[in-house]
């Protein structure tokens, strides 16, 4: 049975979209929670959990400073924020991605998990690590039903580097992943986006996914709460900001399905997967491939 409409929760989501297209309300909610802005951050990939949460925090607040304070046409204009899918999804289907791997213990887990339920899911390698682990790479492919794409080859901020070495990020990580880029499928690091990069990927054939709902797995602490920074730009409805699961599901809820972004490197993640597949599965929603007819209109 699919979820039933939830009232309280839904209004108070249409109360947070509402408060976030009035410049005014917004304004003024930003004057109370966010700095003028946040600083953009350059991540390499090696580095510690805590680290890359860091840096997701600084690059997405800048993007809810930005959205604040910056100017919408001229954002527009240098296509600097692309990530966030408007378009629908097929209905109560829910595509699973996985970014940041591909890393030793969780990326096997993850597997294990998806193949208990017979899940498909789309795994964003990035480059550097991909080479690393050659044998996690192949792991991914045996499945036969998991895709792998393109997340660059060290997770950098595509708004601080230069062209030509977003260029090379791209053409890098392809070569490592070889012929386990199929589909080609691109994701930017913290989702900051360039129109220069936009043009060469589709160029090179690569279609750029970005995503319906940011689980924020990244955002929820060891104490399973999150800040209300980070609850503003992951969207997280008050009841839940101590419920990872009930964040998911919700954001899941509101959407009527869609892709799911996830890490890999995230605690979060790894706990907490199973209970939202078997949640979604008991309520009726369905599991599907990006390469599925009904998520062609998600995709770029």
């Amino acid at each position: 049975m699919p979820f039933q409409p939830l009232p309280d929760p839904l209004n108070r989501a249409l109360l947070l979209t509402t408060l976030l297209l009035s410049p005014v309300v917004f304004a003024h909610a930003a004057e109370e929670t966010l700095p003028a802005a946040a600083p953009a951050l350059h991540a390499p990939a090696d580095q510690g959990a805590g680290e890359h949460r860091a840096a997701i925090r600084a690059n997405r607040l800048q993007h809810l400073s930005d959205r604040i304070n910056g100017d919408p046409q001229a954002s527009r204009e240098h296509c600097r924020y692309e990530s966030e899918i408007t378009s629908p999804p097929p209905l109560q289907r829910v595509a699973l991605t996985f970014d940041d791997g591909p890393e030793p213990g969780q990326t096997e887990h993850i597997l294990e998990v998806l193949e208990r339920h017979q899940v498909p899911a789309t795994f964003f390698m990035i480059g550097e690590k991909a080479k690393r682990h050659p044998e996690l790479v192949a792991a991914v492919q045996r499945s036969g039903h998991h895709l792998i794409g393109n997340h660059s080859w060290n997770h950098p901020n595509f708004h601080t580097i230069a062209v030509d070495v977003q260029a090379r990020e791209v053409r890098d990580t392809e070569a490592a992943l070889g012929t386990a880029l199929n589909p080609k499928l691109f994701r930017y690091p913290y989702g900051n986006s360039s129109c220069e990069t936009n043009a060469l990927l589709k160029t090179e054939g690569y279609q750029t996914v970005g995503w319906h709902v940011d689980s924020c797995d990244w955002a929820f602490d060891a104490n399973g709460g999150v800040d209300s920074k980070e609850a503003l730009e992951c969207g997280v409805l008050p009841a839940y900001r101590k419920d990872y699961v009930g964040h998911v599901l919700s954001a899941l809820r509101a959407h009527r399905g869609g892709i799911v972004l996830m890490h890999e490197i995230h605690p979060n993640t790894l706990k907490s997967l199973e209970a939202i597949i078997e949640a979604l599965l008991a309520a009726g929603y369905t599991f599907g491939s990006l390469k599925d007819e009904g998520f062609a209109g998600s995709l770029r």
